[in-house]
């Protein structure tokens, strides 16, 4: 089966049924622009059999499996967890094809080298989700900022490849930046993941506490400067500057919001304490540089998840 081919419409696959993948899905679908999610054939029956509600709205999202595809497709959105990505990557391999574009939207800075090490590093079109406050529980889920996709080459240049996903997201009604200055982008949304999802974890807190709450910012800005201090050793320069323009993004929130590591606390999934904390202690370990915030997170965010570990073993 050729998956959702439609005359001049763009071949689409999503992998991950979260908060990232619901919230873009239903912007495809509110287009009527075609799209299937892959999955394993246990989840396909699962979701045949329910329905996702993304701002109250019902959708029940096409789903394929990998015998199903019989040609590789054009694009491919990738929308799970960093500590998932080497167990689902095996679904693509038949979705994949000399002219597929893939995009990583996972949180962290590693993902896109993990999977061009496995598909192919020309096939990877570096990018990121920015300005998603989307709050998902179970199967529904809300937001006010429907998020943006930033998307740019490695070496800066303005390619064919960025102008057909420029096109196809045009069409599909999703709000995007196409830049020149991916790679420090990436590392200022890593940024704000470090200060903001990890201290609003800690303290279990909605975006109104930073809203409103000054001192709440002071603690992020702390884990958050330990990144910029390690950013120039991957050839990024972050400043104070790009601190206050997170601050203007949260205001923009939905003040009882929560971040994803939050939800995903508080839903009893694994976090994602090595995309963030973990990895900021590894690389300051790697190039000399203290970051003892991230290491004090670090231990408090395994604390919060092994509490969690034995209630439920209770």
């Amino acid at each position: 089966m050729n998956p959702g081919r439609v005359m001049g419409m763009e071949n689409v696959l999503f992998l991950g049924m979260g908060a990232v993948g619901m919230t873009f899905a239903s912007q495809f679908a509110d287009r009527g622009y075609p799209f299937h999610f892959l999955c394993d054939r246990f989840r396909k029956e699962k979701y045949a059999h329910r329905e996702r509600f993304v701002n109250g709205r019902p959708y029940a999202f096409p789903c394929l499996v990998p015998s199903e595809i019989s040609a590789p497709c054009d694009f491919v959105f990738v929308a799970v967890k960093e500590y998932q990505l080497q167990d689902v990557l095996p679904l693509l391999e038949k979705a994949v094809g000399p002219q597929t574009i893939i995009l990583s939207l996972l949180n962290g800075i590693d993902s896109e080298e993990v999977i061009a090490a496995r598909l192919g590093a020309g096939k990877v079109l570096p990018s990121f989700v920015a300005r998603m406050d989307s709050t998902r529980e179970g199967d529904r889920l809300v937001y006010s900022s429907p998020g943006q996709i930033v998307f740019g080459e490695a070496d800066g240049r303005f390619s064919p490849r960025m102008k057909r996903l420029a096109g196809l997201l045009e069409e599909a009604g999703v709000l995007y930046e196409a830049t020149g200055e991916i790679r420090r982008k990436m590392w200022w949304k890593f940024m704000v993941n470090v200060g903001i999802n990890q201290t609003g974890t800690i303290l279990k807190a909605p975006y109104r506490i930073f809203q409103e709450v000054p001192q709440s910012l002071e603690a992020a800005f702390a884990a958050m400067r330990e990144v910029m201090a390690l950013a120039p050793y991957s050839g990024v320069s972050l400043t104070e500057k790009d601190l206050q323009e997170s601050v203007r993004m949260l205001m923009q929130f939905n003040p009882e919001g929560k971040n994803s590591m939050l939800q995903d606390l508080e839903a009893g999934r694994k976090m994602e304490i090595e995309t963030f904390a973990g990895k900021v202690c590894r690389l300051g370990e790697q190039h000399g540089v203290a970051t003892p915030v991230n290491r004090l997170y670090y231990n408090l965010l395994k604390t919060l998840e092994c509490q969690l570990a034995c209630d439920r073993n209770k």
